[in-house]
């Protein structure tokens, strides 16, 4: 095993590229000079939040002016980039994905959840403000909704709607000019 550490992360990284097809300029001293260089030595790795040495446009070789630090995810967001998937990933994608829980969307994260949003979008698209309700006109007097009719009159709003559609007792759903 290598007991240089440097030595062995700069002879994995340079077999990566080999194996990737990626020229690989550096030497080992103008490696390690530019990673001591970045900073950003003890935080590289391949983990999300990790630094990794990239190629501008992730094309051409890794070499002293076609390099610079960047955090991973950047990078393999930018190497996929124009890449088209195939349905067979999706697919793929797809059955790993299923059944799993997205963060961003359990309790209080997600917005939707929130007891406070849930109100203020009932009321904003509740009873005449909905953009499919229709205007009902009854014995008992007009209403810009089913919803509306029904809690005035004290009938459950399938009663106005049965009504409505069937020109019963009165009931019928009015036309908006």
């Amino acid at each position: 095993m290598t007991k240089d550490i440097f030595r062995k992360r700069y002879t994995q990284h340079k077999g990566n590229a080999k194996m990737r097809g990626v020229n690989f300029l550096f030497t080992f001293e103008e490696w390690k000079d530019w990673w001591i260089a970045t900073g950003k030595w003890e935080q590289r790795g391949k983990l999300r939040g990790q630094y990794v040495m990239r190629r501008h446009g992730d094309v051409g070789p890794y070499s002293i002016d076609n390099v610079f630090c960047g955090v991973t995810e950047e990078n393999v967001r930018d190497g996929n980039l124009g890449k088209e998937i195939t349905i067979a990933t999706r697919n793929k994608i797809s059955m790993i994905m299923t059944g799993q829980i997205n963060t961003w969307s359990v309790g209080e994260r997600n917005a939707m959840h929130r007891l406070e949003a849930k109100a203020k979008i009932s009321n904003a698209t509740s009873g005449g403000k909905h953009y499919n309700s229709k205007m009902v006109g009854t014995p008992h007097g007009l209403w810009l909704s089913a919803v509306e009719a029904a809690k005035s009159i004290g009938i459950p709003k399938s009663t106005v709607e049965w009504r409505c559609r069937n020109n019963h007792l009165g009931f019928s759903y009015l036309a908006i000019a």
